[in-house]
């Protein structure tokens, strides 16, 4: 269960790598409407990390499963902060294939994916 739920979320990380590397304007819009600092930066950091995540969850479900966790709680923190502050402009998350505003929806399918990710980590 834990090979095949680190798949699945390899797949969900490389998905969004490689839509955020084939947009890299529109990535970087994205980030700047989130809010973050040097989105020229994370326009290259971003999709990187999650492209050596989805790797790590697939030679290691056990190591990339809590380095998945992690950059989900941290983005899932982002987005509440977001939401919160009465912010609804989307996030890109999967590049030009996630046009929709932020909801609460974005952050109950980053808990499933959270809970994918702790299942990566079993054994």
């Amino acid at each position: 269960m834990a090979r095949l739920a680190g798949v699945v979320l390899a797949l969900v990380f490389a998905v969004a790598s490689v839509a955020k590397f084939r947009d890299p304007t529109g990535t970087r819009q994205s980030l700047a409407r989130m809010g973050l600092p040097v989105p020229h930066l994370l326009a290259v950091g971003v999709p990187l990390v999650e492209v050596l995540t989805a790797i790590l969850l697939i030679v290691d479900p056990r190591t990339g499963g809590p380095c998945a966790v992690a950059l989900l709680v941290a983005f899932s923190t982002l987005v509440a902060g977001r939401l919160l502050a009465g912010h609804r402009e989307g996030c890109g998350c999967f590049g030009a294939w996630s046009t929709g505003d932020l909801s609460w929806r974005t952050l109950a399918r980053n808990a499933v994916l959270v809970a994918v990710g702790v299942v990566a980590t079993l054994d």
